[in-house]
């Protein structure tokens, strides 16, 4: 066994308890649950309320403001006192909002409002926490350790639809339930896996000279190129991704699929989301992560293409696609971050870039829509995703080696 084995072998034995946790907390955060769970309920929601799809993709916009105005801040919340407890105390708040929100009428206003209180509580339980507790113990096996934490969110992905699908289509007050109290009892097993936070947290193997000025805070990491370009590669990829998880299945009901049909169509994206993430962890450790990254971006676009040309019956295909590109998505960017940037302000800069990707899947379903209801159908919405996507990649395939003057110096 080389010494690179080694040291990934005792990475994963001390940090377990670390890496389960945050595995947990992120396959049933916020972020996971309320994309999700959207999609499955639009119909219902119409059928009972009158509500509209475009009232219901403005939900997503208003939780996406929610967790780019927050995500900065619970950056610093984590940099500077750790993951358990903000983390489990989100988890709790998530459950108990569902709980609520099982109880709405049929006041649009009431339920958006009570869904952005919920929303803001439960803020802390997103990627920008659970990462930081995954960089803190991992640095040799750290790829394959965010992989591995990001992966159960797939399992959440593929679970929903195809175990809870039938019950928020057709009794979604009893689905929520059910939901609430599961992430409830999740949030207890994250606080009592979750260690206290490091003392010191781990920094990349690559020498960063630009460590030296982190007394300076963020502000000269922000200003420079990289930060600049980072933000706007996610930006588009969110845009052209985002709308998919929330509005496929009203996708393949338009174009005659049944609900039954279309929801476990919507669950590969579960599926190929895990084997993605695992893969991407796996092969960002012994790869250069942005060609990596920029890979299986091209994958996604054909698979895109693929739904615009051939129309629903390659509705598979378009969430293998999802799959693979959300599968590069979230452990990429955290795995960027702790590589590009010093490790002691990884929280206050994965932070940023999480917000500018947030920004991108919220503005992205309110986007399409528009598009669609402008052309009456998801033709034009589809290529476009797939140009963004393509775009995305060419900015990953040509970023710069982690130990370069344009990291270091920017």
């Amino acid at each position: 066994m080389n010494t690179g084995q080694a040291d990934r072998r005792t990475e994963f034995r001390r940090g377990w308890r670390s890496l389960a946790a945050a595995t947990l907390g992120t396959g049933v955060g916020v972020t996971v649950i309320s994309t999700y769970t959207g999609g499955l309920v639009v119909n219902a929601f119409g059928a009972e309320f009158g509500w509209t799809r475009s009232q219901l993709s403005s939900l997503q916009l208003v939780g996406s403001v929610v967790l780019i105005m927050t995500a900065p801040v619970v950056g610093w919340m984590v940099d500077r006192w750790g993951v358990r407890w903000p983390g489990g105390i989100a988890l709790a708040a998530l459950g108990g909002g569902y709980l609520l929100l099982s109880t709405s009428g049929s006041s649009f206003l009431t339920y958006a409002t009570l869904y952005t209180v919920v929303v803001v509580l439960a803020s802390p339980s997103t990627p920008v926490s659970f990462t930081r507790a995954v960089n803190e113990r991992f640095d040799r096996a750290r790829g394959a350790a965010l992989g591995i934490s990001l992966t159960f969110a797939g399992v959440v992905v593929f679970l929903i639809p195809a175990v809870l699908g039938t019950v928020l289509a057709s009794d979604w007050r009893t689905g929520y339930r059910l939901l609430g109290g599961a992430i409830v009892g999740c949030a207890v097993v994250v606080v009592l896996l979750m260690p206290r936070s490091s003392t010191g947290s781990r920094t990349s193997t690559q020498e960063q000279p630009a460590q030296q000025t982190t007394r300076n805070g963020i502000l000269p990491f922000v200003r420079r190129p990289l930060f600049l370009r980072l933000s706007a590669t996610y930006l588009v990829l969110t845009l052209g991704i985002g709308w998919i998880p929330l509005l496929l299945v009203a996708l393949l009901r338009d174009g005659g699929v049944s609900a039954g049909a279309a929801a476990q169509t919507a669950s590969l994206i579960g599926l190929t989301l895990i084997g993605a993430r695992f893969g991407v962890g796996m092969l960002v450790d012994r790869f250069f992560a942005p060609r990596v990254g920029a890979l299986l971006l091209v994958a996604a676009a054909a698979g895109l293409v693929a739904l615009w040309l051939g129309g629903p019956a390659f509705g598979a295909a378009a969430a293998v696609s999802v799959g693979l590109a959300l599968g590069a998505e979230v452990d990429l960017l955290g795995n960027l971050t702790s590589r590009y940037y010093p490790a002691a302000l990884y929280g206050r800069l994965f932070g940023l870039f999480y917000a500018v990707m947030v920004l991108g899947l919220g503005v992205s379903p309110v986007l399409i829509t528009a598009l669609r209801d402008a052309t009456g159908s998801y033709n034009l919405p589809i290529a476009v995703s797939a140009g963004l996507i393509l775009l995305a990649a060419v900015s990953l395939a040509t970023a710069p080696r982690f130990d370069t003057e344009a990291v270091v110096h920017g």
